[in-house]
Order: C-alpha cells, then sequence, then structure tokens
C-alpha cells in the first residue's frame, strides 16, 4: 500500500492512466515498476482507482480511498465465492 500511497500523492488521475497506457503499450512507464507487469499493472491501477475518488470528491484522504478500495475489493471476492443466483 505504500507505493499506491507515494504515487497518488505525486501524480494526477490523467498521469496515472498515461502511465496504465504506456505500460500496456511497452511494457514500461515512469510511475512504478513492480517485480513484474501483472504487479506493475495492480499497483497502477489501484493508484489510478485511489486518486480517482480524491479528485472527484468522493473521499478526502489517501487513506480514506485507500479504505474504500479495500471494501470494494473485498466484497467482489465475497462476490466470487458467493455468487447470486
Amino acid at each position: 500500500m505504500q507505493e499506491i500511497r507515494k504515487m497518488v500523492e505525486t501524480y494526477s488521475h490523467a498521469e496515472l492512466e498515461k502511465c496504465i497506457e504506456e505500460q500496456v503499450a511497452s511494457g514500461t512507464n515512469i510511475c512504478f515498476t513492480g517485480s513484474n507487469a501483472e504487479e506493475t499493472m495492480t499497483v497502477l491501477s489501484k493508484a489510478s482507482h485511489v486518486k480517482r475518488l480524491i479528485e472527484e470528491g468522493k473521499v478526502e484522504s489517501v487513506t480514506d480511498g485507500i479504505r474504500q478500495l479495500a471494501g470494494s475489493i473485498r466484497q467482489l471476492q465475497q462476490n466470487v465465492k458467493n455468487p447470486s443466483d
């Protein structure tokens, strides 16, 4: 989560989205490089989501954004484990 916090504090949502596009197109970006492509995309996507929440005024802080992201991930995992009919 420290990487996410640092990127949210450093880059705008548009910049993070550009880094995601660069990562997909060329396999590199200036925002973050993880140990593999999957980690890089995961961290970039999470940071972009949190930054968007902040810029849209849906949360007031990075901590609140990360909490909301974690809650969304838990909910998705729960839905995958117990899909409603």
